[in-house]
């Protein structure tokens, strides 16, 4: 989870002026450098991601888009949610009045990614480097584009972005309450119990030098796009195992799938990644057997260290993941610690169908939106239903209900964290060494304000799973709360050396470290990259409200303002749930922040 000062610098500041790019798009005119578009007398102002999205297509008409080609090109290089390019894609067609069933400009293919359907041409004299479709000049690809004059360097929005004059379209309406019913402030009182559990700010994994990790995405073989999900798991499962070695620094998945289907060099990507090994693999499952490839490099000596071909029937599938765990472990030569054996070899499932949900469960609580948790409950209700002693399934239950809390609003939300707590409780009855168990309790007890309690259950998280990136990340965020910002950004430190491809989640937490401590510029600058990386995310843009009106921006404020409400039409500033301030005079300064932003706590 970085930039600019409290003055807006101009374009001429920057390395390069903007481009004198205009071209028609249908009935629309582009122009690239200011990013408006223009028809009839209304004029609409992008994004700086939507018109590179737009500039990208452009500069592949007809051609099918992928959203890894977006992603890309687009986000240069950072992870991103799905979530991020579809959203991308509607504020796009919502600004050009296009519709995803009746398209005139954009395509949907499907479970594929885009496709531009529109005539375009290049306006006399304003062409600039159009170029036929799939054409780039080198080092000028089209989706990199000079800051719009008068705004921030780098692509990062000015207070004018999203402007609209004349008659614009709507903004596009996204589900309600996005992030947690973050929105809502409440005082507390933490009576000395959260220093008992601040050990957990220790080292991460006491590795030895070179023993760092990354588990790259397994490749999915089948010949069915459909069975992604089962790869991916496969992989999660292994990164899950593995960093619970304390001996061993195992990097997140989120960092790692930024290497999917990638050809570099085993040497480029562990160096980016900060990994000396690097485990690959491969997953080809056909009706009840299963083919699982995997070998183990070392990135630096560029050498193969070990590899495996396992042919096994599906049924066999929990005793092959302890192999290949073991033999991983042998060929890396951890020491383990007392304990940890059997951490790795317990398994608390015979049902291959209830496995299979549970894997299912997670592709879809990972996306992080509102409709696929629901989906994600259901298949982990399916999961506990095959195999009532499920403990995994029940940690993936408890955290689509705390998740659904950061959904809702008021009553709802306590409602959600009390069936979080339930479920929760129930799993950790069958198997307290689950760290996702803990980790959902963390956040119930942290929605909630009990941040003694909330430590301690993300302590535990660590302790079982010393390479828990996001057990980091969450106790960097309970330590905003409580005031203790220094320590905050010391869990940040560590949450972003075990998940170095930082989210835009990951930039917002350490953001509003840095607005704690009043250092606004480096608070703005983390955010504004956040915005780009995740334009829906209600936390980032508030927290963006109130240092763009910290730094006196008031018109930028305001517009953030007015994006959170297009986001949420309901929301408000509810000081009755889940954002538990301690510090008083940080408290205050936050809602007047908020107040000149043009938004007041109720």
């Amino acid at each position: 989870m970085p930039i600019q000062m409290d003055q807006q610098p101009s374009a001429q500041a920057d390395s390069g002026s903007p481009r004198e790019v205009q071209f028609r798009l249908g009935d629309w005119v582009v122009d690239v450098a200011t990013r408006d578009i223009r028809r009839a007398g209304t004029v609409v102002r992008l994004e700086p991601k939507v018109m590179r999205v737009l500039e990208f297509l452009v500069g592949r008409r007809g051609q099918v888009v992928s959203r890894y080609d977006l992603e890309s090109h687009v986000w240069s290089g950072m992870v991103v949610t799905d979530d991020a390019v579809t959203n991308t894609v509607i504020k796009l067609r919502k600004a050009l009045g296009d519709k995803a069933r009746d398209p005139r400009y954009i395509e949907t293919i499907a479970k594929t990614g885009y496709r531009l359907i529109a005539d375009v041409e290049p306006l006399p004299g304003r062409a600039g480097p159009l170029l036929p479709p799939g054409e780039t000049p080198p080092g000028d690809e089209l989706s990199r584009t000079a800051a719009p004059t008068g705004g921030p360097k780098d692509g990062h929005p000015g207070p004018a972005t999203g402007q609209v004059t004349a008659a614009p379209p709507q903004r596009p309406r996204i589900r309600r309450g996005r992030l947690l019913p973050v929105l809502m402030l409440v005082s507390l009182a933490v009576a000395g119990g959260l220093a008992l559990y601040l050990s957990v700010i220790t080292p991460p994994p006491t590795a030895a030098a070179g023993t760092v990790v990354a588990v790259l995405p397994f490749d999915n073989l089948s010949g069915d796009p459909e069975q992604d999900y089962f790869a991916d798991g496969i992989t999660q499962d292994l990164i899950t195992d593995l960093s619970k070695l304390s001996n061993l620094q195992v990097l997140a998945r989120n960092s790692a799938l930024a290497y999917r289907a990638s050809t570099e060099p085993e040497s480029v990507i562990g160096r980016e990644l900060g990994a000396r090994f690097l485990v690959r693999g491969s997953v080809q499952r056909s009706g009840e057997r299963l083919r699982i490839n995997v070998s183990l490099t070392d990135a630096v000596e560029g050498r193969n260290r070990w590899g495996e071909r396992y042919d096994r029937q599906l049924a066999d599938i929990f005793h092959l993941q302890d192999e290949i765990t073991a033999h991983v472990v042998s060929a890396l030569q951890v020491e383990l610690a007392p304990g940890e054996q059997q951490r790795l070899t317990r398994r608390y499932v015979t049902s291959i169908e209830a496995y299979d949900a549970l894997l299912r469960g997670l592709d879809l609580l990972g996306r992080r939106a509102s409709a696929d948790n629901a989906e994600a409950r259901a298949q982990f209700e399916r999961a506990i239903e095959l195999e009532p002693g499920f403990a995994r399934a029940y940690a993936g239950l408890a955290m689509t209900h705390a998740m659904h809390a950061t959904y809702g609003h008021g009553p709802q939300v306590a409602a959600s964290l009390e069936r979080a707590e339930t479920i929760a409780r129930q799993g950790m009855a069958i198997d307290e060494a689950q760290p996702q168990l803990h980790f959902a309790m963390g956040l119930v007890e942290m929605y909630r304000g009990n941040l003694a309690a909330a430590a301690a259950e993300v302590s535990r998280a660590i302790e079982l799973r010393p390479s828990f990136a996001d057990g980091y990340g969450l106790m960097a965020w309970i330590l905003h709360f409580a005031g203790r910002p220094d320590e905050g950004l010391e869990a940040m430190r560590r949450a972003i050396a075990l998940n170095p491809h930082v989210t835009a989640l990951y930039r917002t937490v350490k953001a509003a470290l840095h607005y704690e401590l009043g250092e606004l510029d480096q608070a703005r600058a983390l955010l504004e990259e956040s915005v780009e990386m995740n334009p829906d995310q209600l936390l980032t843009r508030l927290y963006l409200a109130a240092v763009y009106a910290a730094t006196g921006q008031i018109e930028s404020a305001r517009w953030q303002v007015d994006e959170i409400r297009a986001l949420d039409a309901g929301f408000r500033l509810d000081l009755a749930y889940g954002f538990p301030i301690r510090d008083p005079r940080y408290r205050a300064r936050f809602l007047a922040d908020l107040a000149r932003a043009g938004l007041a706590a109720h």
